[in-house]
């Protein structure tokens, strides 16, 4: 059996993991990566006490006492804090950009059995909600490669949002920020540099999924 620090550092990981990593998790939670590394990286010298596991829970926007369960048993985890408020922790799969193209068209995606890595959503997600890992620089100016992005195709996709869009024509997917102008809809890269920066959204191109975390929420 595990015992409460070690529950403890194998969820923070888990968080750790589903922003990108050490640096981002420091970031995320207003620590030195210095002070990240000795609590969960490889080789720890310091627990995670009680007043950082709730600063942690709360920098997530998880319930009290979140950081203390184990949650890998199951996709949904259900918490009740000390107001009786209930919290749904969803887990999402992290998937290949050539899964992406056709997870809208699975209709009961067998996450359990198909899916070794799953990452806790820190944000409301629908059970559609999936991981992509950032390939490429075309959105550098705000996304690094390997940066992992939670993507749920039941949002709706408005102005302003960065999104995955299917080309039906070569069957990839992609990432860009979704752009309306003068009623028409635009996929826009946001490395300035890059050859192609816009692409219209026409009949060609379809948007599935909203990217609805990434470190910071989206939405």
């Amino acid at each position: 059996m595990k015992t409460n620090d070690e529950i403890r550092r194998d969820n923070a990981r888990k968080l750790r993991d589903s922003v990108g990593g050490n640096n981002s998790f420091a970031t995320f939670i207003d620590r030195e990566s210095t002070q990240v590394s000795r609590i969960i990286g490889k080789n720890p010298t310091k627990k995670i006490g009680d007043d950082l596991a709730r600063h942690i829970e709360k920098c997530f926007s998880l319930a009290v006492g979140w950081l203390d369960s184990e949650h890998q048993l199951s996709n949904t985890v259900n918490i009740n804090n000390i107001s009786e408020t209930n919290l749904a922790i969803r887990m999402a799969p992290l998937i290949s950009w050539v899964q992406a193209g056709s997870w809208t068209f699975i209709q009961e995606p067998e996450k359990d059995d198909n899916f070794l890595q799953q990452y806790p959503c820190p944000v409301p997600c629908s059970e559609m909600t999936y991981i992509l890992r950032v390939v490429g620089d075309s959105m550098i100016e705000e996304y690094s490669p390997g940066e992992m992005i939670f993507v749920d195709p039941e949002v709706e996709a408005t102005h302003g949002d960065d999104v995955i869009a299917l080309l039906l024509d070569s069957g990839e997917a992609t990432f860009k920020r979704l752009i309306e102008d003068s009623g028409k809809k635009y996929l826009k890269a946001l490395n300035k540099n890059w050859p192609e920066q816009y692409i219209q959204v026409n009949s060609r191109c379809s948007i599935i999924g909203t990217v609805i975390f990434s470190g910071k929420t989206r939405r």
